[in-house]
């Protein structure tokens, strides 16, 4: 009972996970129509970090209660599984952080202001894929069988509610190359940066994993922002309401909490199991667009919908987990 009362758990997080990152996309038009990628994904990540330093000194704070405000505030650099960082912690930190965060965020907002909407939901349906594929090569996770029909069955799912235009479809044309190249990249940092923190998932918790990332993701953007973006305080003061308005929700959701409980799911999963629940996205936004906006529902959305939640449970209830 206990095991299937977890796996019941860890569906229904993967479902308000993805329905969470669901409105990014929205978040990420509406920034950008304002500022540029790289400023947008260093407000985000500098914010999404703001937001998350208290949840981990509270962390720290239960595991040492004794300890003083100025000494929890000290201990933020060291993990409670491990006194001293090694140069291995260093470089995975920042790995995930240059290769992994900064152009999973960067990119995906670059490419999809310029890219085609069809072609944007094309190109992100390969996350599981490439999830899989480097899980496979990093972690040495083993692709079964039911993984690979638990893949085969959300994505099925997915092309179905999609209800995609295919006769404007341009992936390699010269007009989109570049913009469909972006948000591919996008895509492999974004699975990059979940197979890399699985590791570092051993030796730190959830909670340090994404604000040390976050911290070097701003720290690597500053540099960044003065050759490419350069930043005024006029053109802060000048970004509207709305703008700011997508980068907190784009912080406090999509890259704060989302992630938190996406950490702790991946203690729990394999990065290949849990990446298939990427395929939710789609039907999600699809709901949330019924709900706040009055758009209709078709009932291949609907069938759709079913065929890929019937893949992500699939995937998550017909095997152990591997922690």
């Amino acid at each position: 009972m206990a095991t299937r009362q977890r796996k019941l758990v860890d569906v229904g997080l993967l479902i308000l996970v993805n329905a969470m990152w669901a409105g990014q996309y929205a978040a990420y038009k509406t920034a950008t129509a304002a500022m540029g990628p790289i400023t947008v994904s260093a407000w985000t990540f500098l914010f999404a970090a703001v937001v998350l330093v208290p949840f981990l000194l509270r962390e720290k704070r239960r595991s040492s209660p004794q300890n003083s405000r100025l000494s929890q505030f000290r201990m933020l650099l060291s993990s409670p599984r491990r006194s001293e960082w090694s140069k291995q912690d260093i470089t995975g930190f920042v790995v995930i952080g240059v290769f992994g965060l900064i152009p999973a965020s960067a990119f995906l907002a670059w490419g999809t202001m310029r890219s085609t909407a069809s072609n944007a939901a094309l190109i992100y349906l390969t996350i599981p894929i490439i999830t899989a594929i480097l899980a496979t090569i990093i972690l040495s996770e083993k692709m079964t069988r039911a993984r690979w029909l638990s893949l085969f069955v959300a994505l099925c799912g997915v092309l179905i509610l999609s209800d995609m235009d295919w006769r404007h479809l341009d992936l390699v044309g010269s007009k989109y190359l570049l913009a469909n190249m972006l948000v591919l990249l996008a895509c492999i940092s974004s699975s990059f940066y979940n197979v890399s923190s699985k590791g570092l998932l051993r030796r730190f918790s959830p909670l340090e994993v994404l604000v040390f990332g976050y911290v070097i993701a701003v720290v690597v953007s500053l540099p960044l922002l003065i050759g490419v973006e350069p930043l005024t305080i006029g053109q802060v003061r000048g970004y509207p309401a709305s703008a700011w308005f997508s980068i907190m929700i784009l912080s406090v959701f999509s890259w704060g909490i989302a992630m938190v409980l996406w950490m702790f799911l991946l203690t729990r999963l394999d990065v290949s199991q849990a990446s298939v629940s990427v395929y939710l996205l789609p039907f999600l936004g699809v709901l949330i667009s019924t709900l706040t906006l009055g758009e209709k529902i078709t009932s291949s959305m609907i069938i759709g919908g079913l065929i890929t939640l019937a893949g992500t449970i699939l995937i998550t209830a017909s095997e152990a987990t591997s922690t």
